[in-house]
């Protein structure tokens, strides 16, 4: 009788306290390398600060974890042959976080605020091609370009396109104020921003996929130290470090508490040359250094071995990309010292490389400098602070005032299409400080397949378009091509939906643990 009583009472017991396990508050906490430079998309250019934005506003369309374009806030669309018009239907039920409704008027005064440069938007330049929005019926819209635009669906699900609560719009027209009381219709609210701290993040209950999300609130916390975070991490301080750095990937591989979410990434790094510059102007030149980088090596110096070398001037992951293989810039010195010679430059030359002073940054620059000496490039270091290189580098109004003679960069395309890869990067029209063409590099032929990417909504004839670009700009160098790193998110091992999308954004909005 006795044993009787004492069993039902530790059941009893034992029920109740997985009861109260699973009633507890699930809490996600992420270390993050940097702080969010504020909440309103429209007006974002960092990468960081979109991860988390993302888990307040939603978009149109999105991308899934391959890079392809999925509806999410629209249902589908279709366009005209000359991509000129998109006519876009969207998703019912749908209500932002403080009760107003999604509808087409949503995204009418969204698109109509990115579209109009007196709002003075960073974010202004990829929606400029918008002529009008029209609300054809409640659920549906009608967007009118200025010019053809192929890459518009794609445009649409940049991590810049979310829909503001119109509401919200109404009572922050003040830039400032808005981007301190972020209204989305995402599975997160914002609750508190602590400049330097943390960002709080708690559950929207009326989030309209039914289910989601899985955790109560996410935390996130910038950690600049990378050790720092990874210590976090390991002590149970944090579920999450957002990105992993690679070298101490071993030491989170040892932990049998731990996991790494690994994926594809499309941020591709690269040598710009000033093609204005002397040296540069010869296709010679810039081809020798293509050949004289071991590309493998770079990404065991710079990211423990976990990334792809370089095939194209886009990476495998954005749409239409195409292996190149001629020239074949495998690693060939003999190859990279003739095309020096032929050159002219067969004792080498003295030139500056600008990079972020970022310790991963300057550990490749100094592998690249060594290769570099073994064809007679002497390259000086110049590592600099972001705000001091974003200053000198991209504020430059006049070419001819162009100090920067090669520059170590990366660049994601995040509208997972080739044409964000390539304009911003190679037309004329992108020269700095239109964009971002470092290499101050124009190219007739180059100019005309990239607008010709961009002529017809034709899946086909785009990928023709963006074949022939990226096979000039192949040929052509105006950048030695390096490689693409694999994304990597340090995480406990009963943690799942935590990782990067392949434009280095995190996704914490599937978050579950076990």
């Amino acid at each position: 009788m006795h044993s009787t009583f004492l069993r039902k009472s530790l059941l009893a017991a034992g029920l109740a306290l997985c009861f109260a396990a699973s009633a507890q508050a699930k809490d996600l906490r992420i270390s993050m390398y940097a702080d969010v430079t504020g909440f309103d998309p429209h007006d974002t250019t960092d990468t960081l600060s979109y991860s988390i934005q993302s888990g307040i506003f939603e978009r149109l369309f999105q991308f899934d974890s391959k890079m392809a374009v999925v509806p999410v806030l629209a249902t589908d669309y279709t366009s005209n042959s000359d991509a000129t018009e998109f006519t876009i239907n969207l998703r019912h039920d749908v209500t932002f976080q403080d009760g107003t409704p999604f509808n087409a008027d949503a995204v009418k005064a969204n698109l109509d605020r990115l579209a109009n440069p007196a709002n003075h938007l960073k974010r202004n330049s990829l929606f400029s091609m918008i002529k009008s929005v029209d609300t054809v019926s409640p659920y549906q819209v009608k967007i009118t370009l200025n010019k053809p635009f192929g890459a518009m669906i794609n445009t649409l699900a940049h991590p810049s396109a979310v829909m503001h609560s119109p509401a919200s719009l109404k009572q922050y027209p003040n830039e400032q104020d808005l981007s301190v009381h972020p209204v989305g219709t995402g599975p997160f609210r914002f609750v508190e921003w602590q400049q330097g701290k943390d960002v709080k993040l708690v559950k929207y209950d009326n989030y309209w996929q039914k289910g989601w999300p899985k955790v109560d609130s996410v935390t996130l916390y910038p950690t600049p130290e990378d050790s720092t975070q990874v210590a976090k991490l390991k002590s149970g301080g944090v579920d999450a470090v957002y990105p992993l750095p690679s070298d101490l990937v071993d030491t989170v591989k040892s932990d049998p508490k731990l996991d790494i979410a690994q994926d594809p990434g499309i941020y591709l790094y690269y040598i710009a040359f000033n093609t204005q510059k002397k040296e540069f102007s010869d296709v010679r030149v810039r081809q020798a250094i293509n050949y004289a980088i071991d590309r493998n090596l770079w990404l065991k110096v710079g990211f423990a071995g976990l990334g792809s070398p370089s095939t194209s001037p886009l990476p495998k992951n954005v749409q239409f990309y195409q292996k190149q293989t001629t020239p074949d810039y495998s690693y060939n010195i003999a190859k990279a010292k003739e095309l020096m010679k032929e050159a002219g430059y067969e004792k080498g030359f003295d030139v500056e490389m600008w990079s972020s002073n970022k310790t991963d940054r300057i550990r490749s620059a100094q592998f690249l400098k060594q290769q570099l000496s073994l064809i007679g490039v002497r390259v000086k270091l110049v590592p600099m602070d972001a705000g001091t290189l974003t200053q000198r580098l991209w504020s430059t109004p006049k070419p001819a005032d162009a100090q920067v003679e090669m520059y170590y960069g990366a660049w994601s395309a995040s509208t997972g299409d080739a044409d964000w890869a390539l304009r911003p990067l190679f037309a004329t029209e992108s020269w700095i400080p239109s964009a971002y063409n470092v290499s101050y590099y124009s190219n007739k032929q180059v100019d005309a397949a990239i607008t010709a990417g961009l002529q017809t909504a034709d899946v086909e004839k785009r990928k023709a378009a963006y074949a022939d670009a990226q096979k000039l700009l192949w040929a052509d160098a105006p950048m030695a091509y390096l490689g693409v790193p694999d994304n990597l998110v340090g995480k406990s091992k009963d943690l799942s939906g935590v990782y990067m999308l392949a434009d280095g954004s995190l996704i914490f909005n599937q978050a579950q643990f076990k």
